[in-house]
């Protein structure tokens, strides 16, 4: 990774007070649902978002969500705990994404349905795989917004974008411009976060599941390559880009049917 690139992970903040205390309810079996909501009840920032986000229709709650702790009931730790992670995160920094030719609103579409895809398809195949998953697909794409800066900063935004409107991959034209994927630039700002290293490995091999040295990591990038073929950049799903990430499902032998299931009730609530 180039150095300058390096120097604008470590100029990103840490994360607030309340991600800590989440963290701590979240990695702790004997805490519940009220300890949870206490850890985030003091932050009306945070609590704000986690509503908002909560009461998306591609959630699909048959109610309204009123407060933090109804949303933990409804939708789980591992919901709760990424929306709270996502709303710092998304906070700490200045979300300009021109170089991808996307805005803020097209990059938070994109992360929330990658996790609202992921979140649904993951909970009919294995929830336990959830704690890792729900945050990683939320999250992946916040090494773009650190790759953006670097390069508009260097004044160097021609490089990625002209390489993707030639039709290059995302990653391929990452690596043309700075000389990282944005997978590994996430992964990077999660272990400067101090996230679990099972976390930080696994964003860090979304691209590329194949390469990871273990296989539960291999399974559960999978998941995260096929949410990622699954929605186009500007936060949208196509005929073509299912057709991708169905491909991806043939080749990795898994469950097309629990993903399509997904993806209809995706669609229906947008």
């Amino acid at each position: 990774m180039k150095p300058e690139l390096m120097e604008q992970i470590e100029h990103v903040p840490m994360l607030p007070e309340t991600v800590q205390k989440v963290e701590a309810v979240f990695n702790n079996p004997d805490k519940g649902i009220s300890d949870m909501a206490d850890a985030i009840k003091d932050d009306p920032i945070i609590t704000a978002y986690i509503l908002k986000t909560a009461n998306s229709p591609m959630y699909g709650l048959s109610r309204t969500v009123t407060d933090v702790a109804h949303a933990i009931s409804l939708l789980g730790k591992e919901a709760v705990r990424t929306f709270t992670i996502a709303s710092a995160a998304n906070s700490c920094m200045d979300i300009d994404l021109s170089p991808y030719g996307m805005t803020k609103e097209t990059y938070l579409a994109r992360s929330q349905l990658q996790n609202a895809l992921v979140s649904r398809w993951v909970s009919k195949v294995d929830r336990s795989m959830l704690g890792h998953l729900s945050l990683a697909s939320f999250l992946l794409e916040l090494g773009k917004v650190v790759i953006s800066r670097y390069l508009i900063e260097s004044k160097q935004t021609a490089l990625l974008s002209d390489n993707l409107q030639k039709g290059s991959s995302i990653k391929q034209s990452e690596i043309a411009a700075c000389g990282s994927k944005s997978e590994d630039v996430t992964a990077t700002l999660f272990f400067r976060w101090n996230f679990d290293p099972d976390l930080v490995h696994l964003i860090r091999f979304a691209n590329e599941p194949e390469d990871a040295s273990d296989p539960e990591t291999q399974e559960m990038a999978k998941f995260l390559k096929v949410a990622k073929e699954a929605i186009n950049l500007d936060g949208t799903i196509t005929d073509s880009t299912l057709k991708n990430a169905r491909e991806l499902i043939e080749e990795y032998g898994m469950n097309q049917n629990l993903f399509d299931e997904a993806v209809e009730k995706i669609l229906a609530a947008a």
